[in-house]
């Protein structure tokens, strides 16, 4: 398997995911969880969405939010906007970058932002020059870039004239993202192949999530194509209201844990984000979908069953082996006989 020494993972756990929880989380739970991913090492951070409150409520203190997180050199705080509107008020709020959305099917903008995709890519131009005269960067999502839960398959050749018009008004970073966890490995790997060859100087991100536990075999078949960049949800909140089926990100720490795993560098603090996973267990009430969170690290090791110890060769004492082996009459431990029956 052909892997980079190193990804960028930003989390995106704070907007896509406490955007659809159906309580209010409180601004200084928000700003506290943001602290602890940062503290984690994590060198992106989507913290919040400036949208109309009516529209995502739960977000209604993206200002506020902003205003309140202290900091973390090398660490880039952004936010997700969906029009020029939002840009500015983004902008103002000191944000280090902005992402936009814009679906890959007609069917899902329309329910997604209640435009077209023409408009959408209309009202992106005006957020894009928001962005040029503030000296902020733009990434580009491209939602239901692998399927679309309304209309079934989205073909390549559609998916590739959506990126070529977000080129064509100035995008130099583009996320495709499996919102309803429709794609698979080959599916991920023959588009990239394609586009990263079409459009060359594009930053590629994938955003996944884990709806039919495909997200990490998705990202694993990106990472052969030469991507790097990677969105991940802390303990695997998130969704899309407005997508039936949508279920949450691919857990950070899963993700984190098995690029550790394979030697994959990501500058993050596994034991710490772990912690920050717990911890928005916590605050949310419930059981998240991570697994490393359960299951701990597969360094985890566990303390011998009674009686075991003792009879494995390795951590008997030489004084017990000698013994064991005048017994038998050979220089190797004696081993007793077990006290039940093997398992089948």
């Amino acid at each position: 398997m052909k892997l980079p020494d190193r990804v960028t993972i930003c989390e995106v756990g704070t907007r896509d995911g406490f955007q659809i929880e159906p309580d209010f989380i409180p601004t200084e739970l928000k700003v506290e969880v943001v602290t602890l991913l940062a503290e984690a090492g994590m060198p992106r951070i989507e913290v919040t969405s400036f949208v109309h409150p009516k529209v995502v409520p739960q977000l209604r203190d993206a200002e506020e939010v902003m205003a309140k997180i202290r900091r973390r050199p090398g660490t880039r705080y952004a936010a997700l906007v969906p029009n020029d509107k939002g840009a500015v008020r983004a902008v103002d709020a000191g944000v280090d970058a902005i992402h936009t959305v814009v679906s890959a099917s007609e069917s899902h903008n329309l329910a997604n932002v209640n435009m077209t995709i023409a408009e959408s890519i209309q009202k992106l131009t005006a957020v894009m020059r928001v962005a040029e005269r503030a000296r902020v960067p733009v990434g580009c999502g491209i939602s239901t870039s692998f399927g679309c839960p309304f209309e079934g398959d989205v073909p390549l050749p559609h998916l590739e004239s959506v990126v070529r018009r977000l080129v064509d008004i100035g995008a130099r970073a583009v996320g495709l993202a499996d919102t309803t966890g429709m794609a698979n490995p080959r599916q991920v790997g023959r588009a990239f192949d394609v586009l990263i060859g079409r459009f060359p100087g594009v930053e590629w991100t994938l955003h996944t999530h884990d709806t039919r536990a495909m997200a990490i075999p998705n990202i694993l078949a990106a990472m052969e194509c030469g991507v790097t960049h990677f969105d991940s949800s802390v303990g695997g909140l998130g969704g899309c209201p407005f997508a039936p089926g949508a279920s949450g990100n691919v857990c950070s720490e899963d993700l984190v844990h098995c690029l550790d795993a394979m030697g994959v560098e990501t500058g993050i603090d596994l034991d710490k984000l772990i912690a920050a996973s717990r911890r928005v267990q916590a605050i949310v009430e419930r059981t998240l979908p991570g697994q490393i969170v359960k299951a701990g690290k597969a360094t985890r090791r566990y303390p011998l069953p009674d009686g075991v110890a003792a009879r494995l060769p390795g951590r008997m004492t030489s004084d017990s082996q000698n013994a064991a082996g005048s017994r038998l009459g050979t220089g190797h431990p004696a081993i007793a006989p077990a006290s039940r029956p093997p398992l089948q």
